[in-house]
């Protein structure tokens, strides 16, 4: 457990868990309906059913706490969100380690991020730069 949250593979049965996220982060990743668009709804609900997402859930209270998606098949982090109330305890780091382990890391894998001019990605920056992305 990291910060009081269970780390483990999404589920389906998560999705309403990941728009709870989606929600908590769209004003970051400068999508205002984020948890309402159609292609971001495919996508979640894809990345579900292939297995290709990890979760954070806190039992004590009852909720969500972050995402991660990801492609095997590109070898690439797709999608990363820690909801407000769970930022800066290392969560982050731990979904995307627990990412990282379901992808080949004998190959490149690649992640899009920030731009170094955007405040609010800094923090995204960072991790993926302590964490060896380039």
């Amino acid at each position: 457990m990291k910060g009081g949250s269970i780390i483990r593979p999404a589920e389906p049965e998560d999705m309403q868990g990941w728009l709870q996220v989606a929600r908590d982060v769209r004003h970051i990743m400068r999508h205002p309906t984020m948890d309402t668009d159609p292609e971001f709804l495919d996508y979640a609900a894809r990345k579900l059913a292939q297995e290709d997402a990890v979760c954070a859930f806190d039992p004590t209270a009852g909720r969500y706490a972050g995402f991660v998606g990801f492609s095997r098949h590109f070898n690439r982090i797709t999608w990363v969100g820690v909801a407000e109330a769970y930022r800066r305890r290392g969560l982050g780091r731990a979904l995307l380690a627990a990412a990282l382990a379901q992808l080949d890391t004998a190959n490149p894998i690649t992640v899009d991020t920030y731009r170094e001019d955007y405040p609010p990605g800094l923090p995204a920056r960072r991790l993926y730069f302590s964490m060896g992305f380039t």
